[in-house]
């Protein structure tokens, strides 16, 4: 990579000098959103602890379901907290920010721990597999999540395996092995079945193929491309 000085910067036009800026800028852009995930998934469950929740999604969003979104936080997932934990480290980032720098997609694989309880009962443990895909938005206040949310590959307790032990998603009242598939155990492992490489991570040109900034299809590009 060749020297820059400020001479050299010096004779760039205002356009280039713009073009240069965005750049950066774009640049900038991808660590905040590293570190907005990474809020995230420490803070998740921060309604349930009586902290001030960290507002981290793009509530007033039109296209932004904020009834469903409140209803979830306000909904207990166990009658309590002791002996629970969730913890689920981001890894291996792929982002690719909207030329504008107003949009942004991503997926990042985690790999986790928990001690998860139903109910009051004892805490089992548990080690999980997933990926994170999501949509992040611009706003006047910084890069906020839109869309999104933690998507099962494994979950299984420590000492079974996941090939005899996949445990579902943990809510109340119960869900059944479909209504899984439908929500975080959409792209999870399954003994019988081949594993389809979704969701996709972002390509290049994602902004070109799906030019709407909300659409989430380039999520499965894989399988578009595996139907051609």
């Amino acid at each position: 990579m060749t020297d820059i000085t400020l001479q050299d910067l010096d004779l760039l036009s205002e356009e280039e000098f713009e073009q240069i800026e965005l750049e950066t800028e774009r640049l900038m852009s991808v660590w905040e959103i590293c570190s907005l995930r990474g809020q995230a998934a420490i803070f998740h469950d921060d309604q349930h602890i009586g902290e001030h929740r960290r507002e981290l999604k793009t509530l007033d969003h039109p296209l932004f379901n904020k009834e469903a979104e409140l209803k979830f936080r306000s909904t207990a997932v166990v009658d309590s907290l002791e002996g629970n934990m969730l913890i689920h480290p981001l890894t291996t980032p792929v982002i690719e920010v909207s030329a504008d720098n107003t949009a942004a997609r991503a997926v990042w694989w985690s790999l986790g721990i928990e001690g998860l309880s139903r109910y009051r009962e004892t805490p089992m443990a548990i080690i999980s597999a997933g990926m994170v895909p999501g949509v992040h938005l611009k706003e006047e206040d910084g890069w906020k999540i839109f869309s999104g949310a933690w998507q099962r590959t494994t979950k299984n307790e420590y000492h079974a395996g996941w090939v005899k032990s996949m445990v579902p998603t943990n809510t109340r009242p119960q869900i059944s092995k479909e209504e899984d598939r439908q929500r975080l155990g959409r792209y999870a492992y399954q003994k019988d079945e081949i594993r389809k490489p979704v969701p996709c991570p972002p390509k290049k040109d994602t902004f070109g193929a799906y030019p709407e900034k909300t659409d989430d299809s380039w999520l499965l590009d894989n399988l578009k491309n595996e139907r051609q």
